[in-house]
């Protein structure tokens, strides 16, 4: 079982951002197992181009 979410935001120069999944009102997770959350990031300006990938700590629900 897997639990998405997507979502885009403006991060401005200098600045940071946390995301949280599932986004409010989503679906939650519940089935027992281990859940890791992986991002890819775009920049759109000054000059459009790709920041790699990344992922979270995996977390086992019980």
């Amino acid at each position: 079982m897997a639990a998405t979410s997507d979502q885009t935001q403006v991060i401005k120069n200098g600045k940071s951002a946390t995301f949280y999944t599932p986004q409010t009102g989503g679906k939650q997770v519940s089935t027992p197992g281990s859940y890791t959350g992986f991002i890819t990031g775009h920049i759109t300006a000054p000059v459009p181009g790709d920041i790699g990938t990344g992922h979270s700590k995996t977390v086992v629900l019980k």
